[in-house]
């Protein structure tokens, strides 16, 4: 686990390293909101300092077992500090998983996951956007929904335009769970295209590689609406990849950014 606590701190100091770019390139309160919602990636780009995003969504699943999983509502929350860095978590929320034909049924509530800073790092190369999360979970759930103790989560989102409408994604994830004695890799791409000024829309992939666990593996489908320059709607839907992994799945989602706050 050393070895591991080594890698993720050299992995910060050589993205953070590259931390050159303009400061005009960051979002500032004249753009429209740009979300983490509703891929499994995160957005590369912070929110305009001083605002505040929230971004809020339910999403069930079916597992090939029979086992039906239902959440709400996952809100992320999300505040501008500076040009380039922003404070992001998700607070908890509650999870129900039913499993047909048992009484074994469990529900609870989640911890308070993903207390982090994301840094933007680009653009660099001219285009590629990037940023660094590292955040921890703070065990303030049920333990049987959210694991043992504390864990560590270190996440590096980009993006790469094509042309004014294609651009292609992916985020490189690490996490340590069940106390830091696993490690968890999380491979993500994605593809995604404009559709007019309002409306965007994707492909995903995304694995989950635990140690000593089955692996996950889903293909994801969906798409945004900007009711306006500040509200956006969402409505995703995906399918596993191998056994272990939820047959279906779909979920939607509303986000807003509060620019004008008291302070």
């Amino acid at each position: 686990m050393v070895r591991v606590s080594s890698l993720l701190l050299l992995l910060m100091a050589t993205v953070c390293s590259f931390g050159f770019a303009n400061p005009a390139d960051a979002m500032d309160k004249s753009d429209d909101i740009d979300t983490n919602r509703p891929s499994f990636m995160f957005s590369p780009l912070v929110v305009p300092k001083g605002s505040v995003q929230l971004e809020n969504g339910g999403l069930y699943q079916r597992f090939q077992h029979g086992t039906n999983y239902f959440d709400a509502s996952e809100t992320q929350v999300r505040l501008g500090l500076t040009k380039r860095t922003e404070l992001q978590m998700f607070v908890p929320y509650y999870v129900s998983l039913q499993q047909k034909g048992s009484s074994d049924n469990l529900s609870g509530v989640t911890d308070l996951n993903e207390v982090g800073i994301k840094y933007q790092v680009g653009p660099i190369l001219k285009k590629l956007q990037l940023s660094v999360i590292p955040s921890v979970n703070i065990p303030t759930g049920d333990r049987a929904i959210a694991g043992p103790g504390a864990q560590g989560v270190l996440r590096a989102p980009w993006s790469y335009p094509l042309s004014s409408k294609w651009s292609i994604m992916g985020m490189q994830s690490i996490l340590l769970l069940n106390g830091g004695r696993d490690v968890q890799y999380q491979p993500d791409f994605m593809l995604n295209r404009a559709v007019g000024q309002k409306v965007s829309v994707f492909a995903e992939y995304v694995g989950f590689f635990t140690q000593q666990a089955p692996s996950l593996q889903l293909s994801h489908f969906g798409g945004v609406y900007k009711l306006k320059p500040h509200h956006q709607v969402d409505l995703h839907f995906g399918f596993g990849l191998d056994k272990t992994s939820p047959a279906a799945f779909i979920g939607t989602g509303y986000s807003y950014r509060f620019d004008r706050l008291p302070w």
